[in-house]
């Protein structure tokens, strides 16, 4: 479930895990106090560098399931 972020005039930000189809929060179970949800940036991780060049990228290797000289334009493996 996501984790969203509310601002409440008395505690300040806090965070709620909620299903996305829920509604938003209308009062703070804490104090009572009207909140008022809030945009967050997104969490995400890069792994590596960061490049796809040099972390994601397959090995280098026949581009298809093709027969030896099946005849397909540009295929490395058609080719050999």
């Amino acid at each position: 479930m996501p984790i969203y972020e509310y601002d409440c005039p008395k505690c300040g930000r806090f965070d709620a895990i909620q299903k996305m189809s829920a509604p938003p929060l209308r009062r703070h179970d804490a104090c009572g106090s009207a909140v008022k949800k809030v945009m967050s940036a997104g969490a995400f991780a890069f792994r590596g560098s960061g490049f796809h060049a040099t972390d994601y990228k397959k090995a280098a290797g026949p581009s298809c399931e093709a027969p030896k000289g099946a005849g397909c334009r540009g295929c490395p493996a058609a080719e050999a």
